[in-house]
């Protein structure tokens, strides 16, 4: 099981910070830990292939700021993995820090042939998860698109699943666009270097995950040149500037980031630009937050969106039994970061312009869809669409218990599959 012990949690990077300790794995007891046995229909299906890969980051120690090593996209080392112990031991050498993520596709056509034609043959669907979750926490939709043809990657963000980090311990969501933009360029290259023809990609991501993906979209400059994207992989990203754009004048101009591969297409499902009111942290509990953050910024805190995602208790029961979530609080320098996070989305949504549908309930107690309809105004593309779900809450993905109960969860999906393949 990770291990998981606030008050070490919170002295660990001061220690490491001096010197005066060394992180035995970096990823706290998550790296090696079984798959959750629900997910085992999808690891173990023989008609399904995957792939782990995970791709090294400088590590944080080598930059002069915190804020360059949370913005870092450059690319010291990646492999594919078995997810064995001795990747643990061999991790050292390339500085301990690093995004797991893994790629799924049918071995071949199913049986009847491809769903909605075919059409997503050749195509990418990138799932981002939310707070809290890892990537195969979507195990239970993801061959819904792979029967359509589509190749499906997921990722596990930075302090989640098997990347490293203390769990769900994020001083910034800056770590997170970046993370996504390792995984699209390491996606890349290992195709272009296997001769695999590079074509459409599409974005999705729910909660937090949603938050991830419309802040990489306006973030990275986009081109169609696969080759481009590649060849910047290794380099190092432009210094921070001077009066730049947001989190305190301390980003990048587009024109100054590295170029991210052209988008086809994000669906976006209840985002994280809004908290619901349920789920706010009370305001002396973030004053507190605030008081504290710079030396306990780990440190759990705030009940935050735990008991509000669903109705149905079988999606805590099911999450508090995969032992690859975070069950704790959230932390001060988490919720703070996803305070501000929220902010510097608002401040920029205009400058999201790629094909973009947007679906919330309107029951979701965890984050607003008020919010969702105020960021769908913004939005300067031709090709966008909004739905408010009616009755729908946070956990649009619910699985149900039975196939009627499962109705909703597939109207979801369909309309998912439906957006997606129209623009393939």
């Amino acid at each position: 099981m990770p291990f998981h012990n606030p008050i070490w949690e919170v002295l660990e990077p001061h220690l490491v910070r001096m010197g005066l300790y060394k992180v035995q794995d970096p990823t706290y007891g998550r790296y090696l830990l079984p798959n959750h046995p629900p997910h085992l229909t999808l690891v173990e299906d023989p008609t399904v292939s995957h792939n782990y890969r995970r791709v090294f980051l400088p590590p944080t120690t080598s930059f002069k700021t915190y804020h360059e090593a949370w913005d870092t996209t450059q690319i010291i080392h990646a492999e594919n993995v078995n997810l064995v112990k001795d990747e643990l031991a061999s991790s050292v050498k390339w500085g301990g820090r690093w995004v797991t993520y893994s790629t799924w596709e049918m071995t071949s056509p199913p049986e009847g042939g491809w769903e909605g034609a075919g059409r997503g043959v050749g195509k990418d669907l990138v799932l981002v998860h939310g707070l809290g979750d890892y990537g195969l926490r979507y195990a239970p939709h993801i061959k819904f698109f792979l029967k359509s043809g589509f190749r499906v990657i997921v990722l596990d963000l930075p302090s989640y699943g098997r990347s490293t980090g203390i769990n769900s311990y994020l001083p910034s969501l800056l770590l997170l666009p970046s993370a996504v933009h390792v995984v699209l360029t390491d996606l890349a290259q290992n195709d272009i270097a296997n001769g695999r023809k590079q074509k459409k990609v599409f974005l999705s991501g729910a909660s937090m995950g949603g938050w991830t993906i419309l802040y990489y979209l306006l973030k990275y400059p986009p081109t169609n040149n696969a080759e481009e994207v590649v060849t910047q992989e290794s380099t190092a990203d432009m210094p921070l500037p001077e009066g730049g754009k947001g989190y305190d004048g301390l980003e990048r101009s587009q024109a100054d980031e590295k170029v991210r591969p052209q988008v086809a297409g994000a669906f976006v499902l209840c985002p994280m630009v809004e908290v619901s009111k349920e789920s706010r942290p009370n305001i002396i509990l973030e004053y507190i937050g605030r008081a504290i953050v710079f030396f306990g910024g780990s440190l759990p805190l705030a009940k935050s969106v735990r008991g509000n995602v669903s109705d149905d208790p079988r999606v805590e029961e099911d999450f508090f039994a995969d032992p690859l979530c975070y069950h704790g609080m959230l932390r001060v320098g988490t919720g703070l970061a996803c305070l501000e996070g929220m902010t510097e989305l608002e401040k920029r949504a205009h400058e999201i312009d790629v094909p973009i549908r947007l679906v919330h309930g309107n029951k979701d107690r965890a984050t607003s869809h008020k919010g969702t309809l105020r960021l769908f105004d913004r939005l300067p593309n031709d090709d966008k669409e909004l739905e408010i779900y009616d009755g729908y809450e946070h956990v649009m993905l619910r699985l149900g218990s039975n196939e009627e109960d499962d109705k909703p969860r597939q109207k979801v999906l369909e309309d998912m599959r439906s957006w997606l393949l129209q623009r393939c």
